[in-house]
């Protein structure tokens, strides 16, 4: 199996239970991507089409278009009002155009069902063979149907898709996106359960089993070896002790590491002869951090508490909470109940926050079950991830890490499954890939670098020949 792979038609949201992926890439086809009328250039209420000129218009540049003599000819039409069979023809044209990852001489004209992925005529003989696998227009031909339900106007379904916040422009098809794993870096911890980069060459990681945080000098340059490009990371230090058992890390502003350990907060600086220094920044007891993050917009450090280790049995006198602490050590919000009055969480284990969107939890709902919920600066639920498509997930949704990435986008690693979900910050998955296809058996921890590339931290594979466990670095084409 390829270390890239193309993902297409893979999840959208839902408009009356039924899935607009189909409708959305649609739209992206008619749009030209850009979501812009073609003449104007700012206008979003796209309406119309010219069906001589080929450009999708806004209302006012329709008047306009009419009015100008030497084109008052043309026929402009309702987008709804576009025959299926004409958006079927241009999807497949805008899908057939690319080249193929795996034999760039060729293009795509299939699909296999059995691996979620485009593929050419070569890739059918050398790995798809025995795959259950269509050609686009099949493809295509079979969401129209299922999009209409053949039983209602297909214009229903799309004016149904116009009526929807703005918003949902964002969530349309990423009909290319590629994930393309080029580099592993190789480490002799048994674990890695959390991680966070403090520069793109540079990161902390922590092993739980072996109690201590690593700080590794990331060396990419590497050799390849069975296609994949590896390298030893140089360990550059450790902090060990006996009480310093991590729970999360995550690094200030100034690039020091802040990590939680029973119940304390404490923060790692280098004093003037080189040395490691560990202090106690804020100490919770009775209460229990269980994740830490550093809010830079704010300069605050958000943390996640329990009362204890009755992890899922909670009472009414059961405190879970996020909880904000400023650089004067005070708390300066907590985040526990709805505006309802309902409990937020049941154990909050991973934060992070979304430029100007508010804050994003994992929350762990049982042992083997968890969901990604967002909330806005004021404490008011935005939305809750927590319910995957089966199809998607054939086990329990088991989230153990997220990330944000540069174009704003969530991605969360979902451990059970082997599998990355990416949302957007409506909550909205949008795209789902498989870590088994990169080659990645047991992911588990997630950061970006300021490049933009996605490193994942593993466990250590059960059928794995490497003695440690490995962090990869993964390159994501077209989020």
């Amino acid at each position: 199996m390829s270390n890239t792979e193309s993902n297409m038609l893979i999840c959208c949201p839902n408009i009356n239970g039924k899935c607009t992926q189909f409708s959305l890439t649609l739209k992206r086809c008619n749009y030209q991507v850009a979501v812009m009328c073609q003449m104007c250039k700012k206008s979003q209420k796209l309406k119309w089409r010219c069906m001589d000129c080929d450009l999708t218009i806004c209302e006012i540049c329709k008047e306009i278009h009419s009015n100008i003599p030497s084109i008052s000819g043309h026929t402009i039409v309702n987008l709804t009002d576009i025959p299926v069979s004409r958006m079927e023809q241009r999807v497949e044209a805008e899908i057939m155009k690319n080249q193929c990852t795996r034999h760039n001489k060729k293009t795509y004209k299939f699909f296999c069902r059995t691996c979620n992925v485009l593929i050419c005529s070569e890739c059918i003989t050398e790995v798809h063979s025995k795959h259950n696998h269509a050609y686009i227009s099949q493809l295509l031909n079979e969401q129209i149907l299922n999009e209409a339900d053949t039983s209602k106007d297909y214009t229903k379904v799309y004016k149904d898709i116009d009526r929807q916040d703005s918003a949902l422009i964002d969530s349309y098809c990423l009909l290319m996106t590629e994930f393309e794993l080029v580099h592993t870096v190789r480490t002799n911890l048994p674990t890695i359960n959390y991680m966070a980069l403090p520069n793109d060459d540079e990161a902390y990681i922590c092993s739980l089993d072996r109690k201590s945080i690593v700080n590794l000098k990331l060396n990419t340059t590497g050799y390849f070896t069975r296609k994949r490009k590896l390298s030893d990371s140089k360990e550059v230090d450790e902090i060990v002790g006996f009480h310093i058992q991590p729970y999360d890390i995550t690094i200030n502003i100034k690039g020091d590491l802040l990590f939680i350990s029973d119940y304390c907060l404490k923060l790692v600086t280098k004093n003037a002869q080189g040395q490691t220094e560990i202090t106690n920044i804020k100490d919770f007891n009775p209460l229990k951090p269980k994740c830490v993050h550093y809010e830079k917009e704010r300069d605050i450090i958000l943390l996640g508490l329990s009362e204890g280790d009755s992890d899922f049995e909670l009472k009414e006198s059961s405190l879970r909470q996020v909880v904000a602490v400023n650089q004067r050590r005070t708390l300066c919000k907590r985040f526990e109940y709805t505006t309802e009055n309902k409990r937020l969480f049941t154990l909050p284990v991973r934060i992070t926050t979304i430029k100007d969107g508010g804050i994003c939890v994992i929350d762990r709902v049982s042992q083997t079950t968890g969901r990604v919920m967002s909330l806005n600066w004021e404490g008011n639920l935005m939305w809750t991830y927590e319910v995957p498509p089966p199809s998607l997930c054939p086990g329990q949704f088991y989230p153990t890490d997220l990330t944000i990435t540069n174009t704003e986008k969530i991605i969360v690693v979902d451990s059970n499954n082997r599998a990355f979900h990416i949302l957007n910050t409506k909550g909205a998955l949008i795209l789902h890939q498989s870590s088994i296809h990169l080659g990645i058996e047991r992911p588990f921890c997630l950061d970006t670098d300021n490049s933009g590339y996605l490193w994942v931290g593993c466990l250590r594979g059960t059928t794995s020949r490497e003695t440690g466990a490995n962090l990869y670095k993964i390159k994501i084409k077209g989020l």
